[in-house]
């Protein structure tokens, strides 16, 4: 065993405690009379390609350096003139803060809608940009929401668009819809009728109609399933991709009807 400190021992040991950190602040303190350990923001900003290059200070040293990651997920962008109203991205928000709003323009009888988001909810997940089929909805590596109003938080379709017009947003983890095909067919052999994508339809436009169930041949036994297919009312669907996506078979693809 080890002997007991002495009292010398303990009170060299009390002020190594307080001498440590005040060094390492001094230390800190005469490297900040020439280069500054912090940027004037807003004035300053790490992203920004002129302060990386130009901004210096007097000892002809760059006061900072890196940028915004280009993955940063921060205010949406939204794309009016692509947005086909699936009502995806609502859907997929975890947060709920989502909601379809109609826009000027459109068919009167079926009026155009939005998606209208409140940062006040917002969690930033990144879930409605990766659900929206037309990348019409995504997010840019802008970061800043100060307001002074609750109110002011709430970002209407078209505000959304003015910062699509001016911000070049993320591009969205999806899968492309192949040129020329634009119907969803399926690959009757290997449904199993779970009724997955009638159930996350964002339009309701699938329903599950009975089909007939074959008679055991002698030998073999019929394979377990729920004796219902998919039918897809064309006219009511919005080629957002859904059902395609959920099926678990991967029997439902994307094609062109004979």
């Amino acid at each position: 065993m080890s002997p007991p400190e002495t009292e010398a021992e303990r009170s060299n040991s009390s002020v190594l405690w307080v001498a440590k950190p005040l060094a390492t602040a001094a230390r800190q303190f005469v490297k900040s009379l020439w280069r500054p350990s912090t940027i004037v923001y807003p004035f300053e900003r790490l992203e920004d390609p002129k302060f990386r290059t130009e901004v210096r200070v007097a000892a002809g040293k760059p006061i900072g350096v890196g940028a915004v990651w280009d993955n940063y997920r921060g205010v949406h962008a939204l794309n009016i003139d692509t947005c086909i109203s699936c009502n995806l991205c609502a859907f997929s928000c975890p947060d709920l803060c989502i909601d379809m709003v109609t826009v000027p323009g459109g068919d009167p009888k079926h009026p155009k809608k939005c998606p209208q988001i409140d940062y006040g909810k917002c969690s930033y997940c990144g879930f409605c940009s990766d659900a929206c089929p037309e990348g019409c909805l995504t997010m840019t590596t802008r970061y800043e929401l100060s307001v002074t109003k609750r109110a002011e938080m709430v970002y209407a379709p078209e505000r959304l668009h003015e910062v699509y017009k001016t911000k070049l947003p993320m591009s969205p983890i999806r899968v492309e819809r192949p040129q020329n095909e634009d119907s969803i067919l399926l690959d009757a052999p290997l449904c199993i009728g779970c009724n997955a994508c009638a159930r996350d339809c964002p339009t309701k436009c699938i329903t599950m109609l009975d089909i007939p169930k074959p008679a055991a041949k002698p030998g073999e036994k019929i394979p377990k399933r729920i004796w219902k297919e998919p039918v897809v009312n064309d006219s009511d669907c919005v080629r957002c991709g859904t059902c395609i996506s959920v099926c678990p078979k991967e029997c439902l693809f994307w094609g062109t009807h004979r």
